[in-house]
């Protein structure tokens, strides 16, 4: 759903998947089998209890709910902590993204000493969350330290009446159901730390499945997507982006694009060309109005199947780390070695891949940053034209090349569309 990257910044769905699922995994592993043996041991305790001695066990076992209670109030306070701590650690994870990805404008304008106060600033809330995590802990732990000593008083004050009483309860029965029962109560405190490794897991599972319910609904009765043609009707168009609903984007479109034919959106800088592009990929439904595909309303046909059939290139184009073969065949899976020279070929790029000294073996770096803009443009294209489809979107795809580059790519594109 492109909305939830609009609206959370990449650094807490990082955070998400790394921090968050390491926080599961140790709350259900050792610490997990660790607290349920702890809880067998007390129940057990428990049950040797009532052998020696029901009455005393169940004067004893009214102290239980003291356990209970600061159980909860601990629980509540660590909840409360791990939240604040995942967000901290999500916030210091999203500057370093951010200055990574951007190292050069950070250098370039002097900002290392910002950009480290920025993430000290983050690490030390993320600090004080542990400090005061910390904290709750060690009153949990002595809070149970005390029940264990109220448990011991309870038990010697009531075991005296109940000796007086009942002739059958000896001293050694007494000090085994008081000793048994405090030691069954008193591994709680030793097992703080697991309780809140499983406390932990789970506020931390809460996103997760959270971000699992978002995933994107498909239509399964659609359309057949492989006769798309083209012809493209925009009627009535409304549109809000979800992040800014109070601003209306796109307003009463009418807009018709025949089939076989090259049509311009002109207009100056956010009057909705990039988002007529984002609507027919179906990255947002539209607010109200049609959107036609074939004559067929756009929600008819399945998300994968229609970008299938779509080529994009964007004004700024995203390279992966890896080959410019893996760059190109990412446009279609399966694609041949002479589908990806022939794309190349039309994009006026196969010339400069194959002066390179490893050609198309050649890894591009980080975001393509060992070629040129004008090349990883002409690449992009490629990885467009190699899924040969029958519509071809470009945002803004020219203008931040030098006129030379320009040129080359206008070029492939008239020659494109003659074919």
């Amino acid at each position: 759903d492109i909305n939830y990257f609009d609206t959370n910044p990449a650094g807490v769905l990082n955070r998400k998947l790394f921090d968050n699922i390491n926080m599961i995994n140790k709350g259900i592993g050792f610490e997990l089998s660790a607290l349920i043996g702890t809880i067998i041991c007390s129940i057990i305790s428990i049950i040797v209890c009532f052998f020696f001695s029901w009455k005393l066990t169940l004067i004893m076992i009214s102290t239980i709910p003291f356990v209970f209670v600061g159980l909860q109030i601990f629980s509540k306070l660590t909840n409360k902590e791990t939240k604040n701590e995942l967000a901290s650690y999500a916030k210091a994870g999203q500057i370093v993204q951010e200055v990574f990805s951007s190292i050069r404008t950070v250098l370039s304008l002097n900002g290392g000493k910002f950009e480290l106060e920025r993430y000290q600033k983050a690490v030390l809330d993320t600090t004080k969350s542990n400090i005061r995590k910390g904290s709750v802990l060690g009153l949990f732990i002595g809070w149970l330290i005390f029940i264990s000593y109220l448990i011991n008083s309870i038990g010697f004050i009531f075991s005296s009446i109940l000796l007086h009483d009942d002739n059958q309860l000896n001293i050694s029965d007494i000090l085994v159901v008081i000793n048994v029962f405090a030691q069954g109560v008193s591994v709680f405190g030793y097992i703080g730390p697991f309780i809140q490794s499983a406390l932990e897991a789970r506020i931390a599972a809460t996103p997760i499945f959270q971000l699992i319910d978002q995933t994107e609904k498909r239509n399964k009765n659609n359309k057949e997507n492989a006769n798309i043609n083209g012809h493209i009707q925009f009627k009535n168009v409304y549109f809000n982006y979800p992040c800014r609903k109070d601003i209306t984007v796109l307003n009463n479109l009418n807009l018709t694009i025949q089939y076989g034919k090259t049509t311009a959106l002109v207009g100056e800088s956010g009057s909705g060309k990039s988002t007529c592009i984002s609507l027919l990929l179906k990255y947002y439904d539209h607010s109200s109005g049609e959107i036609l595909i074939n004559d067929h309303s756009i929600s008819e046909y399945d998300t994968e199947q229609l970008r299938l059939n779509i080529g994009v290139v964007s004004q700024d184009p995203v390279l992966f780390s890896t080959t410019i073969y893996e760059n190109i065949s990412y446009g279609k899976e399966n694609a041949t070695k002479d589908q990806i020279e022939e794309a190349a070929k039309q994009a006026n790029a196969h010339d400069f891949i194959m002066k390179l000294p490893n050609k198309y073996s050649t890894l591009v770096g980080e975001g393509g940053i060992q070629l040129s803009v004008g090349e990883k443009q002409r690449i992009a294209l490629a990885r467009a034209l190699v899924k040969q489809s029958q519509i071809l979107l470009l945002d803004e795809a020219t203008s931040a090349l030098d006129c030379e580059n320009e040129y080359i790519i206008q070029q492939a594109l008239n020659n494109i569309c003659k074919g």
